[in-house]
């Protein structure tokens, strides 16, 4: 990997932490790998080159996701850089588009994280998985086990930009606005926030799915998945907005096709959609995978943004701090 950092320098000496819960600067010791409030005397260690901020491993996200996105281009120049372009939606391009290149980004739930953000921006994890964590611990410049609707534990007016794939739609719609606050107070003047996020959709093959089993419907795509926050693409603009953020740009991706790792969920209701999944499948190895998701992008980009937004099934949100 060309230009991936391979070696990880004491987190004590590169980034300063604050107390999740007063906020005051916490003080950090390289002989006992911990760090510690002095106001409320508060005390968090360090494992595997992770600040651990919870006592306790989360039940549904402890070692769920493991993959590190390891792919760098050769240079930043279009010829090289493009299949950035196809990653997640558009997601790391939108974070290369709105970031200047050497930002301190926090990215909340980040997993195991991307090889590319390390190499571009200098990058604080945040997640639940102390195991996703200890993986990209060697790429990243500080890896945090936290709760971000808890709190944050970063001081105020600390990063450029907040990234976070496929985290929003976890949290509950009452917790968001504590979170985008959270974000708001780390966030310099002018800051951004990216967020990728799947939404509760009306693609066609979505609606199909509702009506034939909207229990099902449920089971799969919501409670299996932990979407608890899952909500149309209207009713998260609002949250952004209600919460001081102005919206620099929101684009709706798969408002027909979708990622050929859906299908797995359309298989549950049998039949021709079976079918469908088993095509599905197909597309999922190489080299059908990298055709099917540059046909993919390239009709989002294109004729999918006549189609209505609440087609949507994920969304790339870029937001501005007021």
């Amino acid at each position: 990997m060309p230009g991936a950092r391979s070696t990880r320098r004491d987190p004590v000496s590169r980034v300063e932490l604050a107390c999740p819960a007063d906020h005051a600067r916490l003080a950090g010791s390289e002989a006992d790998a911990r760090w510690s409030c002095p106001t409320c005397g508060e005390s968090y260690p360090v494992e595997d080159g992770v600040v651990r901020f919870l006592e306790e491993a989360d039940r549904f996200y402890e070692g769920r996701y493991l993959n590190t996105v390891r792919f760098l281009p050769r240079s930043e120049g279009w010829l090289f850089a493009w299949p950035l372009w196809l990653i997640n939606s558009g997601y790391v391009w939108a974070a290369r588009k709105h970031i200047a290149a050497g930002g301190t980004v926090l990215e909340m739930g980040c997993a195991s994280g991307f090889a590319y953000f390390a190499h571009r921006f200098q990058v604080i994890g945040l997640d639940l998985s102390l195991a996703s964590l200890a993986r990209v611990a060697p790429l990243y410049r500080a890896c945090l086990q936290a709760d971000a609707t808890v709190g944050i534990p970063l001081p105020d007016d600390s990063v450029d930009a907040v990234l976070s794939s496929y985290v929003w739609e976890h949290i509950p719609p009452q917790e968001k606005p504590a979170v985008l606050a959270e974000c708001s107070r780390v966030l310099r003047p002018g800051g951004k926030l990216i967020f990728l996020y799947d939404v509760e959709s009306e693609n066609p093959l979505y609606r199909r799915m509702k009506k034939l089993d909207a229990d099902l419907y449920r089971e799969i795509l919501i409670d299996r998945e932990g979407h608890l926050g899952w909500q149309t693409p209207d009713e998260n603009r609002a949250i952004f907005e209600a919460c001081g953020y102005q919206l620099v740009e929101q684009r709706g991706h798969e408002k027909i096709l979708i990622s050929p790792f859906m299908y797995d969920k359309v298989r549950h209701w049998g039949g021709w959609l079976d079918t469908l999944a088993r095509i599905g499948d197909r597309l999922k190895v190489k080299p059908w995978a990298h055709l099917y998701n540059g046909f993919v992008r390239s009709f989002d980009e294109t004729l999918g943004r006549a189609l209505p937004m609440a087609w949507s099934r994920v969304l790339v949100t870029v937001a501005r701090k007021q």
